[in-house]
C-alpha cells in the first residue's frame, strides 16, 4: 500500500490540517489503539472489534496518522504504533496518553477562542465555554479526572528529578500547594521515607486522590482548601509545581500571600517554586498557549521575572538550580 509522503502536501496546507492530525490522535489514545497495535501489525478488522468502531472509518483513522508518522501500515491493511510514538500507551513508563487527549480536545478546542484572546488579551477559553478552566474541570467530573491525569503524566520526570536533586535532610513535612491527585508527593515520599506529605487542592480533587492507591499512602494525606484564600496547614516545606504561571498577576499574589502566612507559622519553613522557564524559541508558543487555556493574563516566566515576583510577594529567592527534568527550582524563604 502506498503512503504519501509529506513532501507531496504543501506546508500552508501541513499547517492548515494541524487540528484535523491532533483530533485523530484525539481519538486514537481514547480508543486505546497504541495499546492495541503494539509492536505487531494488527487487522484493521481486529482493531474494530475490540473498539466497536466501523473498519472502515477506522481504517481512515489509522491511514491519517500512518501519514504523520503514528502508525505504520503493513500489508493486508494491517498497523503497528511506530517505535517514537511509545509513550502514546497507557503502560508506558513515561506515558503521554492522557496529556494528548487532552492537548488534543480541551485545549485545542480551546483555540476557537484565539481571535478574542489576540484582540483583547483575555482567556480564550472563557469565550469558548463560557468560564475559565478550573471552574469548567469542578463542574464536568469526567474532564477533571483526564486533567488530573494528563498532569500526573508531566508530573512523573519532574518528581523524580526533584528527589534526586534537593536535600531532603532534616526536612519532616512537605506540602504540595495545588498538587493535583498527589503523583508529585507519592514519588518524593516512596524516595523519602522520612517525609510526610499533605497535598492541598480543589475538593473535587481531594475527594478523587483520596480514595486512589498511592505508594506510601499511609503518609500521604489530601487537605481541600481555597488556596488562593488561607492554607490551613503547616509544613517544613511547601511545594508550588508548574502553578504560578496559570494565573494573572493579582491571583499570583493572592496565592502567595496564602503562602508567605502558612511558611511563618513554622520557624525554618522554605517554599519551592517549580516552573518550566522558556527561551525566546519556544517561549511564545508556550505565551500564547497559557494566556488561550488559562486565567486572564497567565502567561510563562524568564528567572528575572519570576525572582521579581517573588521577591514582590516577601519570599526572596536564596537559591536557585535547574533540575535534570529541565524544571527550575527556586528556594525562598520569608522575608522580616
Amino acid at each position: 500500500m502506498r503512503t504519501i509522503d509529506e513532501s507531496d502536501v504543501p506546508p500552508l496546507l501541513r499547517l492548515a490540517s494541524g487540528g484535523q492530525f491532533a483530533k485523530a490522535l484525539a481519538v486514537a489514545a481514547r480508543l486505546g489503539l497504541a495499546d492495541l497495535t503494539g509492536d505487531s501489525p494488527v487487522p484493521v478488522a481486529e482493531l474494530a472489534r475490540a473498539t466497536g468502531t466501523r473498519p472502515d472509518v477506522l481504517g481512515e483513522l489509522l491511514r491519517t496518522l500512518a501519514f504523520v508518522g503514528v502508525f505504520e501500515p503493513g500489508p493486508a491493511d494491517h498497523f503497528r504504533l511506530a517505535a517514537a510514538f511509545a509513550p502514546l500507551r497507557a503502560d508506558h513508563p513515561h506515558s503521554l496518553r492522557n496529556f494528548c487527549v487532552l492537548q488534543a480536545g480541551l485545549y485545542t478546542d480551546a483555540f476557537n477562542g484565539l481571535q478574542a484572546t489576540v484582540a483583547t488579551g483575555s482567556s480564550g477559553f472563557r469565550e469558548v465555554f463560557g468560564t475559565e478552566l478550573y471552574p469548567y474541570l469542578a463542574a464536568h467530573p469526567g474532564t477533571e479526572g483526564l486533567f488530573d491525569a494528563a498532569m500526573a503524566e508531566l508530573c512523573r520526570p519532574t518528581a523524580a528529578a526533584l528527589a534526586a536533586g534537593y536535600d531532603f535532610r532534616g526536612v519532616r513535612d512537605v506540602v504540595d500547594v495545588g498538587g493535583g491527585d498527589g503523583t508529585l508527593l507519592a514519588a518524593l515520599l516512596a524516595a523519602q521515607p522520612a517525609l510526610r506529605g499533605v497535598c492541598v487542592d480543589r475538593p473535587s480533587v481531594c475527594r478523587r486522590a483520596a480514595g486512589a492507591h498511592h505508594p506510601a499512602a499511609d503518609r500521604l494525606t489530601f487537605r481541600p482548601a481555597d488556596i488562593f484564600d488561607e492554607l490551613p496547614v503547616t509544613g517544613d516545606r511547601f511545594l508550588l509545581k508548574n502553578v504560578l504561571h496559570d494565573w494573572s498577576a493579582a491571583s499570583q499574589s493572592r496565592l502567595l500571600a496564602s503562602v508567605r502566612a502558612a511558611l511563618v507559622r513554622t520557624a525554618g519553613a522554605r517554599l519551592l517554586v517549580l516552573e518550566p522557564l522558556f527561551d525566546q524559541e519556544h517561549g511564545p508558543a508556550h505565551a500564547l498557549a497559557q494566556r488561550v487555556v488559562c486565567a486572564d493574563g497567565a502567561r510563562p516566566f524568564l528567572a528575572d521575572e519570576l525572582r521579581g515576583v517573588l521577591a514582590g510577594a516577601g519570599l526572596p529567592v536564596l537559591d536557585s538550580r535547574q533540575l535534570a527534568c529541565g524544571h527550575h527550582l527556586f528556594e525562598c524563604a520569608p522575608s522580616d
